[in-house]
C-alpha cells in the first residue's frame, strides 16, 4: 500500500528533497508549511503535474492549534495518514551565539529552539496518533541532526534540541509499539540548506576535514534514509547518522 504521508517543513531544501522522492515512489504527500506558502503550493503543483498526488498545508509546528488543524487537514486532504516525517526545524535563533555564552542563550532563544526542534515532532506525532493507528502501517521519521549527538563547534546552542528529539524518538517508539514505528534520521551538514547558508567557509572546511569522506552530507541520501524507515515495518527506535563518517572521531 502507498503511503499517504504529512511531511512537516515539506517545502525547505531537505522537506523539498523528501516530498518529491515520496511522490515519485507513489505516496501522496501533503507538504506541511509554516511560512513558505508560495514554495509549497508551487512545489504541490510541480508534483502533481508529474502525476503524483500532493497538497499544501499550513502547520506552524510550534501551535498546538495549528498543528492539530494542519494535521486534520492533511488527513482530509490524503484520506487518511500513514506516516509523518517532521522536517521541520530551526537554528537561526541561536547561529549567532558564541559557544559557552550563557548569557546571551537568553530563556526566549532556548524555547524557541525547543518549541520548533522538540516539541513541534511531539504535538504533530500525538495530533497525527489517530490517523496513523488507523492506517495499519504507521510510520512516523524524526528529522534530527548529527550534532544532536555530539556537540560540535557553533552548533552548541543547537544541540541540545536535536539531542532531545532523539531521546523523544526512543520514547515514542516504546510507547506506540506495536502499532507505529518511530524512527530518527540525522544529517550532517548539507549545502544549499538554511543553516549551511549562514555558516563560514572555514566552518564548511572544517567540516570536510573531519569528515572520513571528506565531504558534506548530500539530501538525497537523507531522503532516501527517510524513505528506508518507511519501508521497514520491523525496525523502530533506530537512528541513523548520514554525515560522511564525522561521528567516527
Amino acid at each position: 500500500m502507498a503511503h499517504r504521508v504529512l511531511v512537516t517543513g515539506g517545502a525547505g531544501g531537505l522537506g523539498a528533497r523528501i516530498s518529491k522522492l515520496l511522490s515519485d515512489r507513489g505516496a501522496a504527500v501533503a507538504i506541511g508549511y509554516g511560512r513558505g506558502r508560495d514554495r509549497a503550493t508551487a512545489l504541490a503543483e510541480q508534483l502533481r503535474q508529474a502525476g503524483g498526488s500532493a497538497v499544501a498545508v499550513r502547520i506552524d509546528v510550534s501551535d498546538p492549534q495549528s498543528v492539530t488543524s494542519g494535521v486534520d487537514e492533511a488527513a482530509r486532504a490524503l484520506g487518511g495518514l500513514s506516516a509523518l516525517v517532521n522536517s521541520a526545524g530551526t537554528a537561526s535563533a541561536g547561529a549567532s551565539i558564541p559557544d559557552g555564552d550563557l548569557e546571551a542563550l537568553s530563556p526566549e532563544i532556548w524555547d524557541g529552539l525547543m518549541a520548533v526542534n522538540h516539541r513541534g515532532p511531539y504535538l504533530t506525532a500525538r495530533a497525527a496518533l489517530p490517523f496513523l493507528r488507523a492506517s495499519g502501517q504507521g510510520r512516523i521519521v524524526n528529522i534530527g541532526s548529527t550534532i544532536g549527538h555530539g556537540v560540535w563547534g557553533a552548533g552548541a546552542v543547537y544541540a541540545p534540541s536535536k539531542g532531545a528529539l532523539l531521546s523523544l524518538t526512543r520514547f515514542l517508539a516504546a510507547r506506540l509499539a506495536p502499532d507505529i514505528t518511530v524512527n530518527l534520521v540525522s544529517p550532517g551538514l548539507m549545502l544549499g540548506s538554511d543553516m549551511s547558508s549562514r555558516a563560514p567557509a572555514a566552518y564548511i572546511d572544517g567540516w570536510k576535514h573531519r569528515s572520513a569522506l571528506e565531504r558534506t552530507t548530500d539530501p538525497d541520501d537523507v531522503a532516501r534514509a527517510v524513505i528506508t524507515f518507511l519501508d521497514s515495518p520491523s525496525v523502530t527506535g533506530q537512528s541513523l547518522i548520514v554525515d560522511g563518517g564525522i561521528h567516527f572521531e
